[in-house]
């Protein structure tokens, strides 16, 4: 994978949870539900999980993540449903996501160092 297809789809990650996170703090959620280990655990394993999902046909995941709409609606989806979730008072959802796009943007800078994503299968 390019370089320059990494850095989108970090800047992709850190926009959304950066939306997630404002959005959250200026409605008077408390920060502390982002500080619950539970919700940090989770949201690892679910982005590990869904890499290892779309890992398993590299090149198909690439070929339909790279169409426009494909990213702008997995976005918005991703903030619509977070924002139905805290409107229920599910905000721990929205905790799980965030620590989920955090996960990521720590294994993209992982991948940029090392040159090669740890959790793509060897061989």
């Amino acid at each position: 994978m390019e370089r320059r297809q990494l850095f989108g789809d970090a800047l992709l990650a850190a926009a959304t949870c950066a939306v997630l996170l404002g959005g959250c703090l200026s409605l008077g959620v408390d920060a502390g539900v982002f500080l619950e280990p539970l919700s940090a655990v989770l949201g690892c394993l679910g982005m590990v999980g869904l890499e290892a999902v779309l890992l398993r046909n590299p090149t198909l995941a690439r070929r339909l993540w790279d169409r426009p709409p494909v990213r702008a609606g997995s976005a918005l989806g991703l903030l619509v449903g977070a924002g139905l979730a805290a409107s229920l008072g599910a905000v721990w959802i929205v905790a799980v996501l965030v620590w989920g796009l955090l996960a990521y943007l720590g294994l993209v800078g992982v991948v940029l160092v090392r040159g090669h994503n740890p959790l793509a299968p060897s061989g």
